[in-house]
C-alpha cells in the first residue's frame, strides 16, 4: 500500500519554475540536455545551485513529484502503445499497483476525478463527477493487447469495465534504426535526474560520442522525451487543477499562450490516450474559477479535475530490438 505524508510545502516561484523546467523536450527547450541540470537551473535564476538541489528534494518529500521517467513516442518504435478506459472506483489503481512485478506490459496508471460538464443542463454550472482510470499497456498489436488485458483481469480476480481501447498512434513517422533501438532501450531505464552519457556509453560499449550524438538526434525529432508525474492533492496552500481537453496539446496550446489567465499560471502540459492534460495552480478557488472560464472559452468542452495522479510501473520491460519481445 502506498502512503505518503504530506510535509509542509508551499509552492514557491523557485518550485514552480522547476517543475516547468522538467517540460522538455515537447514543446520546450531541450538545451538540457542529458539531464536536466541544476547548475543550468541555478544560473537561469540566479540562485545556489543547493537552492535548487533542495527544492527538487523537497518536491519528491512531499510527494508532489511521484516520479521522472523518459518515454518513448510511439510513432518511432515497433511497438505499440494501448489506452484502456476503465469505469473504477478509488482502490482500481491501487488493485494493479499491488500487481505491477507481474504486470511487466503495463507502462503506467492515470486516474483520478472529472467534472464533466452535464450536457442537459446547458444554462447553469451543474457538474457530474466521475472516477476514471487509464492503463497503458505495452504490446506487439492488437490481438497481443487483448491477451495482456485478459491478464491483468485474471490477476485482479475480476473484470476491468472498459469504456474504450485506443491507440496511442495509428501511424509511424520512421521506425528508429537498430542502433538508435539499442540505445533508446537503455535510456526508458535511466533515471532522467542521474542520467550520465559516458556512464551508459560504458555499459552498451559504444563510444560516447557517437552515444551523445544519437541522444540528441532523438530529443530533438522528439522520439524520446521527459514526463513528471505529481500527485496534485500534495501541496500546501496551493491548489493544482488540470484541465483536460480531446485531443493533443498542439492542438490547444497556442490557445492557452494567448491567454493571460491561463499561460502565468500553467505548469506543465502532457498527452495521454486522445486527451491532452493541462496541469496549473492557483491560490484560491476563485482562480481555479478563473482557470475554468478562461478555458472554456477555448475549448467549451473542457474538463476539470481536482485530483488526479499517477502510478509508473518500476517492472516495465520494452520490447528488446528486432525481437517484438
Amino acid at each position: 500500500m502506498i502512503q505518503r505524508v504530506q510535509s509542509e510545502l508551499p509552492l514557491d516561484d523557485i518550485s514552480k519554475e522547476v517543475i516547468r523546467k522538467f517540460q522538455w523536450p515537447r514543446g520546450e527547450s531541450s538545451k538540457f540536455t542529458s539531464r536536466p541540470s541544476v547548475y543550468r537551473m541555478a544560473q537561469e535564476f540566479q540562485v545556489h545551485p543547493k537552492v535548487i538541489k533542495s527544492r527538487i528534494n523537497s518536491l519528491f518529500e512531499a510527494g508532489v513529484i511521484r516520479d521522472i521517467k523518459f518515454f518513448a513516442d510511439s510513432r518511432f518504435v515497433p511497438w505499440n502503445r494501448y489506452f484502456i478506459l476503465c469505469k473504477t472506483s478509488r482502490c482500481l489503481p491501487q488493485e494493479i499497483y499491488n500487481h505491477f512485478k507481474d504486470l511487466s506490459f503495463v507502462e503506467r496508471l492515470i486516474f483520478g476525478t472529472i467534472k464533466l460538464p452535464n450536457s442537459t443542463e446547458a444554462d447553469t454550472e451543474v457538474t457530474n463527477e466521475m472516477e476514471f482510470l487509464s492503463i497503458s499497456i505495452i504490446a506487439s498489436n492488437k490481438a497481443d493487447m487483448k491477451r495482456k488485458t485478459s491478464f491483468i483481469e485474471k490477476k485482479l480476480g475480476h473484470s476491468l469495465d472498459i469504456l474504450e481501447i485506443t491507440n496511442d498512434f495509428q501511424h509511424k513517422e520512421r521506425l528508429v534504426t537498430a542502433g538508435e533501438h539499442i540505445i533508446l532501450n537503455a535510456i526508458l531505464y535511466e533515471n532522467p535526474l542521474t542520467l550520465n552519457i559516458a556512464v551508459m556509453s560504458q555499459k552498451l560499449a559504444i563510444p560516447t560520442r557517437t552515444v551523445r550524438r544519437k541522444v540528441e538526434k532523438m530529443l530533438e525529432e522528439g522520439v524520446i522525451y521527459q514526463e513528471v508525474s505529481l500527485d496534485t492533492s500534495m501541496a500546501q496552500d496551493t491548489l493544482l487543477p488540470s484541465i483536460i481537453m480531446v485531443g493533443d496539446y498542439g492542438k490547444w496550446l497556442p490557445g492557452i499562450r494567448e491567454s493571460k489567465p491561463l499561460q502565468e499560471r500553467l505548469l506543465l502540459y502532457k498527452n495521454w490516450s486522445r486527451f491532452s492534460f493541462f496541469i496549473f495552480y492557483a491560490e484560491s478557488f476563485s482562480k481555479v474559477d478563473q482557470i475554468i472560464a478562461a478555458a472554456k472559452e477555448i475549448d467549451p468542452a473542457s474538463m476539470l479535475t481536482y485530483r488526479n495522479g499517477s502510478y509508473n510501473n518500476p517492472y516495465i520491460k520494452y520490447p528488446l530490438p528486432g525481437t517484438g519481445k
